[in-house]
């Protein structure tokens, strides 16, 4: 016997165990009744289909190698393993219950948004506030109380702001039970965010000198200038008695520093001894003029003393000038700032783009003082021819772009785009490819300006007219 013949019967001995161990009934399990066959049903005694042949013997059977006889019912029917019925889930017949709600039913909307109410924070008392002041409040009990807890560690690295603070909170703790109540009430979180005119005097006496009061109002620059000059040897700080409540009021305004410049901060930064070495200036970024007086002492004081009457003029001036974007324009008050005591050296020649005429004065100290004395009567005409020339470059400078490039558009970078003329014709654009003209050389390979047919174009280019013509010389005969 062969190998296959091997395995097919090991195969089949294995299929008939296990339906004889299906048909082995479960112990503890209830046997369902035999199937009864339907109404109107006659078996075969004889165990043979309708077409009068034997059913197949069963698959797996162990078949006897030499047919046997068969007893007389024929093949008796295996007994089948019949799974057990699970009860199936009948819904009510009564329509009322299936189709209508019940009674006090809401629908319940899922688009709905869910709003969640916080819980209020609980009222703080003055009295306890009171008791916290008293006994711990070198140490910034009652701020931490208040949830004011920058305040706290404030006072208590400080000891109160050495009792200074403590000292004034005696007199304002029930401002600040009040204010800390609507805060927790309102849920509002711009007004944790709100700067309070009492707290920045507070923080201006005595730790004004430090610049606490700048960082509390979010001027980390005067701050930090404050830190470093104690309160600007002072001046900054008794200036900053008088403009508190610009400080407040601005630091609580939606206006960035960096586009508007700060009235406050520039009259410090003139009038204090910051002004000598040109602190406004550089505020202003004015590099050049700041430059100036660190390295002149505020041009010998002179410039540091009409500062002060000027800096509202720098103020504005810088401000429009952010706002127009031009910036470059010379001005009156300063050039006669520069020509005394400087006027000897050409200091305001330079200013005015004027270098050949600087260098002269330089070294013939002002043409030996009469042409010092002279710039002193003629020093306006000189700014605006100065200011004439600036605005004819400018003009010339975006004529010059547009006519490169038609879409140009004013405070839009283009780069460097050329010029030149084609046969008396302002080109249009750039950027075309096709064959340079005859007679003509073409600096990039393969780009040419187009032209129209009939004003020297050349065939397969795209036709479009130039802006305008050149003039024409007129012949002898016209």
């Amino acid at each position: 016997m062969s190998v296959c013949q091997y395995r097919t019967l090991a195969r089949m001995s294995t299929e008939k165990e296990t339906l004889q161990r299906r048909s082995q009934p479960v112990p503890g399990e209830q046997q369902a009744p035999p199937a009864q066959p339907p109404s109107g049903f006659t078996p075969n005694p004889q165990g043979a289909n309708p077409n009068g042949h034997l059913p197949p013997p069963l698959h797996g059977a162990n078949l006897p190698s030499q047919p046997q006889n068969l007893p007389q019912g024929g093949y008796q029917q295996q007994p089948q393993y019949i799974y057990p019925q699970v009860p199936q889930y009948v819904l009510p017949q009564n329509p009322s219950l299936s189709q209508q709600p019940p009674t006090g039913y809401i629908p319940y909307n899922l688009n709905h948004p869910v709003m969640f109410c916080p819980t209020p924070a609980p009222k703080k008392s003055i009295l306890e506030a009171y008791l916290l002041l008293i006994v711990l409040g070198l140490f910034g009990g009652h701020h931490f109380y208040l949830r004011r807890p920058v305040w706290g560690i404030l006072y208590f690295f400080s000891f109160g702001l050495l009792g200074a603070g403590w000292l004034i909170d005696i007199f304002r703790l029930p401002v600040l039970v009040s204010r800390c109540n609507n805060d927790a009430s309102q849920q509002n979180p711009n007004l944790a965010k709100k700067k309070h005119l009492d707290d920045a005097y507070v923080l201006w006496f005595p730790g004004g000198f430090l610049g606490l009061h700048h960082f509390y109002l979010n001027n980390i620059g005067l701050g930090v200038l404050y830190l470093f000059t104690f309160g600007l040897f002072g001046v900054g700080w008794l200036i900053d008695a008088c403009l508190m409540p610009y400080h407040v009021k601005k630091a609580n305004s939606n206006i960035p520093d960096c586009i508007e410049k700060s009235t406050a901060a520039t009259c410090i930064l003139a009038v204090s001894p910051a002004g000598l070495l040109g602190a406004h200036h550089y505020y202003l970024n004015r590099i050049g003029f700041g430059l100036l007086y660190t390295f002149t002492f505020g041009i010998f004081g002179v410039g540091y003393i009409v500062d002060w009457c000027r800096f509202p003029i720098l103020l504005k001036r810088y401000n429009k000038s952010k706002e127009t974007g031009h910036t470059s324009h010379k001005h009156l008050d300063d050039a006669y700032l520069l020509w005394f005591p400087l006027g000897f050296l050409g200091f305001h020649h330079f200013y005015l783009n004027r270098p050949v005429w600087g260098l002269l004065y330089m070294f013939t100290f002002g043409l030996l003082g009469i042409g010092w004395l002279i710039d002193l009567c003629r020093m306006w005409k000189l700014v605006e021819n100065c200011n004439k020339e600036i605005d004819e470059r400018v003009h010339l400078t975006r004529n010059n772009r547009s006519v490169a490039n038609p879409n140009y558009i004013q405070g839009q970078y283009y780069g460097n785009m050329p010029t030149t003329t084609v046969r008396g014709h302002v080109p249009v654009s750039y950027g075309q490819f096709g064959p340079c003209p005859p007679g003509y050389s073409n600096p990039n390979p393969g780009i040419y300006p187009t032209q129209q047919n009939g004003y020297g174009a050349v065939h397969g280019m795209n036709e479009q007219p130039p802006p305008y013509e050149a003039a024409s010389i007129p012949t002898k005969g016209h």
